[in-house]
């Protein structure tokens, strides 16, 4: 299954969260990102940015140039054409459109869209709400809260998760956590 491994993305008004500038590379305005995509580079599929300032503010920008610099990304977004303008969009959250995203197969997921679902045993018992989600190689990994606060971790194996009913915001996973 493919899933988008995006840490804790978040949607409003149907935006996902693709990644961050985290600083300024040379005097140009080219921008440094750390993108949440995998690949990383997927992130320049995206042509259209939409930036968000603390206060909420959208910024929409159009990206013009881009480039892999050994694990960094740089990127020169439209109208973004000195230092000291890139360096007032450091810390900015890169957006796209939800109706950006490419579609899935059937049977695949975004992380987002697992993100808050109930997750029930094989014989109906609550387990958790999903919290968030995490890549560790092998396969990834569901972070449940219990209705007690408890963490509980379930890995994403076809044996483990048995069904998923995004519309009833449902994960059955055949799992007995350790107590």
């Amino acid at each position: 299954m493919q899933i988008d491994d995006t840490p804790g993305w978040q949607m409003k008004e149907q935006l996902v969260i693709l990644g961050k500038i985290v600083g300024v590379h040379g005097v140009q305005g080219w921008l440094k990102v750390f993108s949440y995509t995998r690949p990383v580079e997927n992130i320049f599929q995206y042509d259209n940015w939409q930036l968000k300032r603390d206060s909420g503010e959208l910024i929409s920008r159009r990206v013009t140039g881009h480039k892999g610099q050994g694990k960094s990304l740089r990127v020169q977004l439209e109208g973004v054409s000195d230092r000291n303008l890139a360096e007032s969009m450091v810390g900015l959250e890169i957006s796209t459109n939800r109706a950006q995203l490419p579609d899935l197969d059937q049977g695949e997921f975004y992380w987002r869209d697992l993100i808050g679902l109930t997750v029930k045993d094989t014989q109906g018992t609550e387990l958790g709400v999903v919290t968030d989600m995490m890549e560790t190689g092998s396969n990834d990994v569901l972070l449940l809260t219990d209705s007690n606060g408890k963490s509980l971790a379930i890995p994403w194996v076809p044996d483990v998760v048995v069904e998923v009913d995004i519309a009833q915001s449902l994960l059955v996973a055949d799992w007995v956590p350790l107590t």
